[in-house]
């Protein structure tokens, strides 16, 4: 019997709806840190000019909102941009007034969860373990980003807590690569958020954004040689 696609909440927002369709058709998620605003907004660039679409800035690059901002002017086609390691009701706000249409956390926070839900936007919060993540669910999570599963578990440890958690979005995260995307795919990870193995701060501190690019391409790629079957774990 084939395992239930897993679904978005049926009260979710036209806006969350969207968010979600779009982690859905692309399966990458591209996180950015980096030391200061200007490397963190060229190296988003880098990201999407190699055809990654959903792009989370995070609360750990200096002044996370004004290349939110930024990149929300850019008004890059069929690009998505949000927010990342969002840990408080103020970030959050800082992030929605910056045009943020998403929020990503490591954690589950009552504060964060409670604004996503009052602006209608998709909220991604962190969990692990199957109480964790049912939580999560709870507490309003529309994907829950299972981290960090990509160096704890892998995707065998997907494989195992699907059983119970069907119908349950997930997001793989923390030491995704280019090597275990699809095999996080097949085991039933709607979509992979890539941090270091794409933009790596370092990179962005040298310049080296072309670098970043071409990884973004690769990461493209690789993603669209998945192909789902009607017994795959989806």
């Amino acid at each position: 019997m084939p395992t239930p696609t897993p679904e978005i909440k049926p009260e979710a927002s036209a806006g969350a709806r969207e968010v979600f369709d779009a982690v859905r058709a692309h399966r990458l998620v591209s996180v950015i840190r980096a030391a200061d605003p200007a490397a963190a907004l060229e190296a988003a660039r880098a990201a999407i000019r190699g055809g990654i679409a959903i792009v989370e800035v995070t609360y750990s690059v200096p002044d996370a909102p004004s290349v939110m901002r930024q990149l929300v002017a850019d008004k890059h086609p069929g690009v998505v941009i949000g927010a990342g390691t969002v840990l408080t009701a103020r970030e959050a706000a800082a992030a929605l007034d910056a045009g943020a249409r998403f929020f990503v956390a490591p954690n589950v926070s009552p504060a964060v969860a409670g604004a996503a839900r009052e602006a209608g936007l998709f909220y991604c919060p962190g969990a692990y373990t199957t109480n964790e993540i049912l939580h999560a669910m709870e507490m309003g999570a529309h994907l829950v980003k299972v981290y960090p599963v990509g160096v704890a578990g892998g995707p065998d440890y997907i494989k195992v807590i699907r059983d119970p958690l069907p119908r349950v979005p997930m997001l793989a995260a923390g030491g995704t690569n280019l090597d275990n995307i699809v095999p996080f795919y097949a085991a039933g990870c709607l979509a992979c958020g890539i941090g270091g193995a794409l933009a790596d701060p370092a990179l962005a501190a040298t310049g080296r954004f072309a670098e970043i690019e071409s990884r973004a391409r690769a990461f493209v790629a690789r993603a669209a040689t998945f192909e789902p079957t009607v017994n795959a774990r989806r």
